[in-house]
């Protein structure tokens, strides 16, 4: 077909025999390797997706049942007047008033209709010994409430020694339904001498259970269990209440305070198992799925990939034989021609010419290779920097051959035996510019690399922070590169340490999660630059204390105007999150609890705090940097309140005035072009603020309410001047009369003109 020619010595046959083991190199080995990074790759999306599993469960169960249940004691039993049915009996003994005991019973009843989880709240208040539940039960010291009573479960309530605790599922009587109960004392953080209630929230089974049975995939099992390795709730609900600590894989994981990733041994099946802790208690979610199910579908794409790589392969020779025979001839000439240089004068010009369109081609191809290298050289900082992030995140295998040649590429010489990260926050950076962040950074870089035997790398965060990767040998003097990098800055910064280890990609990943964690603890240590990690001793660090009992007393402050008992409670707060050896969660969450209360006082007041301080207290609260600056603006914030006097709606209200404002600037603009932005500078208002009130200040939004005054203006127009309609629309601010025409009509029922007309018959 082709007339291949017999003899190898052929330009033909040898340009033939080029172009197959050229199409076979470019074209089989890409796709090899292809195959074997998307199998690898996909494999491990896989596993990541188990984890995902795990971590929706933990979000969806934590976030929306087991946080809105330990948070429904504050909000029901704290000291503010909605709450006063239920807090009343905390202080007074109503064991003989018949009429409270069934207006608590009836308030109980009300909280599972609005949260469709709960199946029942009990109260046992010990002010007159009085248990209460929504079926209007009291338990008094008498024989006869006993017997009508559950007296074991009365025990569980009146023994109850910890300040919180998780029941694993029970079935309830008379609704025969099975529930899993929080015990809280009340209150959580005090001594249990000074107990004054015992609340039992009771959750619904079924309602985390239908959570479960919406998470997982195919072939996917999902299930809760406790620290006694008992299974409190599961996809099959037949295994909810057996005990899995016999289970080798359950030990495992129970062994392991947070979360992972292993694979292990199922009732026979290898399998991968992931887990993740509940942050509220010692729940563990955990997710068991088989191996062969996991990497069924990988293993059928890479089937499919081979095919299409051969097909593609036979095609791409087919065509290369083909367009081998169709260029031979033009090639053969050219080559003629290049051979026949110098033959004579007119041949030799011709040749000369041919052969610099032929030397054009190679240099501009020479060109566009050394263009690409030059863009591989520009880009290269930023390839770095992504390749140094996804270290610290831990998204590398340090025994992946391709990772190795990333690093020996990118000049990443991790040849020491000592690794640790050091991770600094610069305040007041914002502004200044990227390039001056990076002078930041470049600078301290070389001041701390000639501190010591050092080698290190950097990037900067998503947060912000300049993270620091060191390399080295000898040990990590933390006080020198401090106090170097003080020398440097002139403004405030902190500077964290994590923990030194052996040089490996899962060690630095781990100590940057810990000198982050060293930034996150700066908020509780505002007059320290360099903390480290080992100096946090985090696990010895208290989850709670005595900061709600404190922060209860702060409303009351408020609405009493006392501002010497509002200063004396923040500060108490301020000093104790300071000084208290609390976990960093714990401070930031008593911190925006007391400006909570500040935001609820001042709703209670009648104050519409957004509007008076012109920005949302929550929001700006977090952007502070530490608990002094924070509570210093929570105090300025009270005062504010304090001093903020009510007066009644009269002329002076500031919607009425807010609408009169707006008014007179349309009326005396109206023949102008009126934006939302040109009407909040013209009232002197911010105008993301004006947008959001203008509806329920005027009755509809801007450009609805704006148009309807121009209709008004464009009928008195019509009406009492001779002006055509397309000046009217001009002068109205509309550049097409036909739109106006429009509008008009939307307005009256009829075209500017019909109503002209009509005024003149």
């Amino acid at each position: 077909m082709f007339n291949i020619r017999a003899r190898m010595s052929t330009i033909y046959s040898r340009i033939l025999l080029f172009n197959i083991l050229l199409v076979i190199i470019l074209s089989l080995a890409p796709q090899l390797i292809y195959i074997h990074y998307f199998s690898t790759a996909y494999n491990q999306e896989i596993n990541r997706q188990s984890t995902q599993d795990v971590n929706k469960l933990k979000y969806a169960v934590d976030e929306t049942i087991l946080d809105r249940v330990i948070r429904l004691v504050n909000i029901y039993f704290s000291d503010i007047p909605s709450n006063e049915v239920l807090a009343y009996p905390l202080t007074h003994d109503i064991s003989g008033n018949g009429y409270k005991i069934a207006e608590v019973s009836n308030f109980l009843t009300d909280i599972p209709y609005k949260l469709n989880f709960l199946q029942s709240v009990e109260v046992w208040y010990t002010a007159g010994n009085v248990y209460i539940n929504d079926k209007y039960s009291s338990y008094l010291d008498s024989a006869g409430s006993l017997k009508s009573l559950d007296e074991a479960w009365i025990n569980v309530l009146r023994t109850m020694t910890t300040p919180n605790r998780w029941l694993p599922p029970r079935v309830t009587t008379p609704s025969n339904t099975s529930v899993i109960t929080y015990l809280s004392n009340i209150p959580l953080i005090d001594s249990l001498a000074n107990r004054q209630a015992v609340v039992a929230i009771n959750i619904k089974e079924s309602a985390i259970h239908n959570l479960i049975q919406s998470s997982p995939t195919d072939g996917e099992v999902l299930f809760i269990v406790d620290e006694t390795g008992k299974v409190l709730v599961h996809s099959d609900s037949q295994w909810v209440g057996h005990n899995f600590s016999q289970k080798d894989y359950v030990t495992t994981l129970l062994q392991h305070p947070e979360s992972g990733t292993f694979e292990a041994s199922v009732d026979g099946v290898q399998s991968v198992v992931s887990y993740a802790k509940s942050k509220y208690n010692n729940w563990k979610y955990v997710s068991v799925i088989s191996i062969d199910t996991l990497y069924q579908k990988s293993k059928q794409l890479k089937h499919y990939l081979l095919i299409t790589t051969i097909i593609l392969l036979t095609v791409s020779l087919l065509f290369s034989i083909y367009m081998t025979h169709w260029a031979n001839k033009p090639l053969r000439s050219i080559i003629q021609t290049i051979r026949n240089l110098g033959s004579s004068d007119g041949q030799e010009k011709h040749a000369k010419n041919e052969y610099a369109m032929l030397h054009q081609v190679i240099d501009r191809v020479s060109h566009t290779i050394t263009d690409l290298n030059h863009q591989m050289e520009t880009n290269k900082p930023i390839i770095r920097d992504k390749f140094i992030m996804r270290l610290l995140q831990g998204d590398l295998d340090q025994t992946d051959p391709q990772v190795a040649n990333m690093e020996k590429m990118l000049e990443l010489h991790f040849d020491r035996e000592k690794t640790a990260c050091m991770a600094l926050k610069v305040f007041g950076t914002e502004g200044i510019g990227l390039k001056n962040e990076m002078m930041i950074q470049y600078s301290m870089l070389q001041h701390v690399e000639e501190l010591g035997d050092y080698w290190l790398c950097s990037t900067m965060d998503n947060a912000g922070h300049i993270i620091v990767i060191l390399n080295y040998s000898n040990a990590l003097d933390k006080e020198k590169i401090h106090s170097s990098i003080s020398q440097q800055m002139k403004g405030k910064f902190v500077l964290g340490f994590g923990n030194e280890y052996d040089h490996a990609y899962t060690n630095i990943a781990q100590s940057y999660t810990e000198a982050c964690e060293c930034l996150n603890y700066a908020f509780i240590m505002p007059t320290e630059s360099c903390i480290a990690y080992e100096d946090l001793a985090i696990a010895q660090r208290k989850e709670h204390g005595s900061g709600l009992q404190i922060i209860e007393q702060l409303s009351v402050a408020v609405r009493n105007r006392n501002q010497e008992m509002v200063f004396s409670i923040l500060d108490i707060l301020r000093k104790a999150l300071v000084s208290g050896r609390y976990h960093i969660d714990y401070c930031r969450n008593t911190v925006f609890d007391a400006i909570s209360i500040i935001r609820t006082t001042a709703i209670s007041m009648d104050i519409d705090l957004e509007r008076f301080l012109g920005y949302d207290i929550r929001d700006y609260g977090r952007k502070m940097d530490n608990v002094a600056d924070l509570t210093d603006w929570l105090t300025g914030v009270a005062v504010q309140i304090m001093e903020y006097h009510t007066t009644n709606v009269t002329d002076d209200d500031p919607g009425t005035a807010l609408e009169r404002q707006i008014l007179a600037y349309i009326e005396q603009n109206i023949y102008n072009e009126i934006s939302l932005s040109s009407l909040s500078e013209g009232i002197h208002m911010n105008s993301s603020y004006v947008s959001r009130i203008y509806k329920s200040v005027m009755g509809s939004n801007f450009s609805e309410h704006l148009a309807g005054i121009k209709m008004k203006h464009a009928e008195s127009l019509l009406r009492e001047t001779d002006l055509s309609i397309k000046e009217i629309a001009a002068k109205l601010g509309y550049t097409s009369p036909r739109y106006f025409a429009n509008v008009f009509k939307e307005n009256f029922g009829c075209t500017p003109k019909s109503y002209r007309d009509s005024l003149e018959s």
